[in-house]
């Protein structure tokens, strides 16, 4: 069925090609104007079937096609992330906004760096490139993301009061422990032993997603102190090695030692609603934030 659908769409595609539909309608339009629509349209529609048929199962076509699908795809994501991006700093406290574009004044500082050292040994290589699409974007987006966590933790704790939770259960299973034996149970003592239990289990489920936040929220202010560490440091470092490959392999190196940072993400993901993972890394080396978000 999808090879069937798939098929499909690239005839689709091959109809809506502008000479396609000019030829077709012309060549209609001309039967009937020439008084033998009853040959010319059939014989119309023969040629236009075998033409979409043909192209839609061309290899070069095909691929066409879906490039130009994913770059569309791809375009309206990165629109999509665009937002998501000022949303998310516009939830943040001014300091933690100022923490973001600290971080990110210290990711462009090292890519002036390493731009001096390339233009200082004639490097003709695509650090440059790699460092403003790549692994960079990719640290700023965990950072921001994290920072992001931060803040609908704290909000999350606001609605959340621990000992209220303990007491509330304490308080159920009293009542559970009153009614006595399951067995002698009358109906209306059926009803409220299994409301009582629902009520003892859901109760538990929050105070276990109080305690899931709560582990999470102290590793999530670890990551964000380490990756601000990591960054200032290699900064230092790089200075002093004058080698952009350096800087490349340590910020492949900072990122790829995020996994634990998108799993504790993945967890919240109920608080959140950030996944952890995302196929589509914002360019936010480039990108002017700071004037379109109001504190």
């Amino acid at each position: 069925m999808a090879g069937r659908q798939g098929f499909l769409r690239y005839v689709g595609r091959a109809f809506a090609i502008p000479w396609n539909l000019l030829f077709f309608g012309a060549v209609s339009v001309a039967g009937i104007i020439a008084g033998y629509p009853e040959v010319v349209l059939p014989l119309a529609a023969a040629a236009e079937i075998s033409f979409l048929a043909g192209l839609a199962a061309n290899a070069r076509f095909q691929k066409a096609i879906d490039a130009e699908d994913h770059k569309a795809e791809t375009r309206l994501g990165l629109e999509s992330t665009a937002h998501q991006v000022e949303d998310m700093l516009g939830a943040m406290s001014a300091h933690d906004r100022s923490r973001f574009e600290n971080l990110k004044k210290q990711c462009v500082d090292l890519r002036e760096i390493a731009r001096g050292i390339k233009g200082h040994t004639g490097d003709d290589g695509q650090i440059l490139p790699d460092l403003q699409s790549g692994g960079m974007n990719r640290l700023l987006w965990i950072f921001l993301k994290l920072l992001y966590s931060k803040t609908s933790i704290e909000r999350f704790f606001e609605t959340i009061d621990q000992r209220a939770i303990i007491e509330d259960i304490d308080r159920a299973e009293i009542r559970l422990a009153a009614l006595g034996p399951e067995e002698d149970d009358s109906e209306t003592d059926r009803r409220r032993r299994a409301t009582l239990e629902d009520h003892i289990k859901t109760s538990q489920s929050r105070l276990e997603n109080y305690k899931n936040a709560t582990n999470n929220y102290e590793f999530i202010l670890d990551e964000i102190e380490r990756l601000s560490s990591k960054i200032a440091s290699l900064a230092e470092l790089s200075i002093n090695r004058q080698d952009p490959d350096f800087i490349t392999r340590e910020v492949d190196t900072v990122t790829a030692s995020v996994q634990n940072s998108e799993q504790a993400m993945s967890e919240l993901e109920f608080i959140t609603g950030l996944s952890g993972k995302d196929d589509l890394t914002p360019a936010l080396l480039d990108t002017h934030l700071d004037d379109e978000v109001t504190a």
